[in-house]
């Protein structure tokens, strides 16, 4: 086996996730929804700093992680947000690790709601670790004992309207679409693909201590089946909620949490409901949240 075949070998790997996961999945973006949208950063009245850690399909070798840390801030003189995303995201033998910093220039429409324009940077490295890849003759001394990697730029852009009651938002992510070529012999893999997501939900205050939050996150890509979220989430006292969603791929999604302070907890479990779910024990999710306290004009939300 050469090395041409072992390229081909994790181009089929990488071309496999193309349409399910070129993009990490998160089941809590409705706590962060800066991981689909630029243009939500700085629209939370406080400064958030998230940690989310997911492990998928619980049960499998080299099952799909993603780990991440993001914050962002609004700063009111100069209409605009800022946010970050430090992001580390394996799936067998690939893993990236990269940056993400977002910029929004927020409009205020009215004095309740706002309109903001999102772009983002980011930048990651690409890497393929060929130890972890099934050789047909281990003995072949043709067969890469290292791992490559590419650095690779992509840019994300948003629209995002809010205010404390509901919000919209379109967004489309990896703007570029570069080809990824990897190897020493400089074989083109795939290239990335535009994905395109649409959110909205609206937050129903039923009376003094209690709310209840419809939303919705409809994806694309245009090349691959169109995947559907519903979600509802029911918050008690602003300090402690339950919620559910139901994806068309075949995914149940059940999440709790609470906040503390300044500290936000929560925890998703996804259930598969496709041949997948006799094989693996679950997807878990668990998100940790601190908040820095910042005055701030009236028309964000911090859920």
């Amino acid at each position: 086996m050469n090395k041409k075949i072992i390229l081909i070998i994790a181009a089929l790997g990488f071309m496999g996730v193309l349409t399910a996961q070129q993009i990490p999945m998160y089941s809590q973006y409705m706590f962060n929804r800066m991981l689909l949208n630029p243009a939500v950063a700085g629209s939370e009245t406080d400064i958030p700093i998230q940690l989310v850690v997911r492990q998928q399909w619980v049960g499998f070798d080299n099952a799909p992680s993603t780990q991440l840390l993001s914050a962002h801030h609004c700063f009111d003189s100069y209409n605009m947000g800022l946010g970050a995303v430090l992001f580390l995201d394996r799936f067998g033998h690939e893993r990236k690790l990269g940056v993400i910093v977002n910029y929004a220039y927020i409009i205020n429409v009215s004095k309740e709601t706002k309109l903001a324009l999102g772009l983002s940077l980011q930048a990651f490295q690409y890497q393929l670790d060929y130890t972890k890849l099934v050789a047909f003759d281990e003995l072949d001394p043709n067969l890469y004992n290292t791992s490559q990697s590419k650095f690779i730029p992509e840019s994300d852009f948003g629209i995002y309207l809010y205010n404390d009651n509901y919000f919209a938002g379109i967004s489309a992510n990896q703007m570029l679409g570069l080809p990824i070529k990897i190897g020493g012999e400089e074989i083109q893999m795939t290239k990335l693909v535009r994905h395109f997501n649409l959110i909205g939900g609206y937050k129903f205050k039923l009376n003094t201590e209690f709310e209840l939050e419809p939303s919705i996150l409809a994806k694309t890509t245009f090349k691959a089946p169109s995947q559907l979220d519903v979600n509802l989430k029911g918050i008690y006292q602003k300090n402690y909620w339950i919620g559910a969603s139901y994806r068309t791929a075949g995914d149940i999604v059940a999440m709790i949490g609470m906040r503390f302070n300044e500290f936000d907890f929560a925890i998703a479990t996804d259930f598969a409901t496709s041949d997948i779910a006799a094989y693996q024990t679950g997807t878990f999710e668990i998100m940790l949240t601190y908040r820095i306290p910042v005055k701030r004009y009236k028309g964000t939300s911090s859920f």
